[in-house]
């Protein structure tokens, strides 16, 4: 079994900010400077925006303010979210098939990340597609997410076929839930791809843990990971006792004390709590259950500051 900080450690192991381009004004929205935006005024030369910046509104008009037309910056990765399965489709379009949660999801998740995001799927279970469609995006991605419905066989079908087509390792990673991971490169140009779980908390999970960072990465960015605090727990929380536990949480204050709660377990649906949730607090390996009252570290899902 992987510990988590070393898979992380595989994945961040070769990425560099994408090259800087310079670009107008409003293609550079959401973008991070490359470099800093400077004005000159009587030979003395001012700094309006310094490199690093994650480019928004008022940033723009600050530019367009001194007369700017173009900034250097790092450009958007292009993520491709791919999803494999027969019995799937897109969300109302087919009410005897599932829908394509992780579809869904994980290219909304890209582009709140800051990707520039295409969504390819749900495929048909067959080797010759998923294996045409995967090489077809090689030209345009930058990074691969793969995922597939609940089915084993189309799980198969999808890292055989990742086999051929480069160097893709699958492994445990101790972390619950999400603990199957695949990661590698495929192609000429040794793109990342990653394969999440099939299970929509987990899918998404190991985007926060594992793929966003990549992606910010790319982008630029000096901080890749949500903000990390301690919090005391509003009620017991139990774990695996070799993995780490992410459960979804609601993050508060109470009395000026940062709380957290668990949202899991209140009822039998497997997604509750997705829409209120807004942290996962994070068990360690090692601790069978933490209780009311006990400081614990808390990953911040709704970050503000970045």
């Amino acid at each position: 079994m992987r510990a988590t900080a070393e898979h992380l450690d595989i994945v961040l192991a070769q990425a560099t900010a994408s090259e800087p381009l310079e670009v107008g004004l409003l293609g550079s929205v959401g973008c991070v400077l490359a470099q800093d935006v400077t004005i000159s005024d009587d030979d003395v030369t001012h700094t309006l925006l310094s490199r690093g910046t994650t480019i928004a509104a008022r940033h723009i008009a600050l530019i367009a303010a001194a007369n700017i037309g173009r900034v250097t910056v790092h450009p958007k990765p292009r993520v491709v979210v791919l999803t494999v399965g027969s019995d799937l489709a897109d969300p109302g379009k087919d009410e005897d098939a599932r829908p394509d949660i992780n579809g869904i999801a994980l290219t909304a998740a890209a582009t709140a990340a800051g990707a520039m995001t295409f969504r390819v799927g749900p495929l048909a279970s067959d080797v010759d597609t998923v294996r045409a469609s995967i090489e077809d995006q090689l030209v345009r991605a930058d990074i691969i997410v793969a995922a597939c419905g609940m089915s084993a066989s189309d799980y198969d079908l999808l890292t055989s076929v990742l086999k051929e087509l480069g160097k893709v390792e699958f492994v445990h990673v101790g972390m619950q839930p999400g603990g199957a991971q695949g990661y590698g490169v495929i192609g000429p140009d040794s793109t990342p791809i990653f394969v999440l779980p099939a299970s929509p908390i987990g899918a998404l999970l190991s985007f926060d843990v594992f793929v966003r960072p990549l992606i910010r990465r790319m982008m630029g960015h000096t901080t890749l990971h949500h903000k990390m605090i301690d919090a005391t727990l509003d009620a017991e929380v139990s774990s695996a006792v070799e993995e780490t536990r992410y459960v979804r949480a609601q993050l508060f204050t109470r009395a000026g004390v940062s709380m957290v709660r668990s949202l899991e377990g209140d009822d039998g649906h497997p997604l509750s709590g997705l829409g209120i949730a807004n942290a996962l607090i994070v068990i360690p390996p090692g601790t069978q259950k933490a209780v009311k009252g006990d400081r614990v570290n808390v990953m911040c899902l709704d970050d503000s500051d970045e």
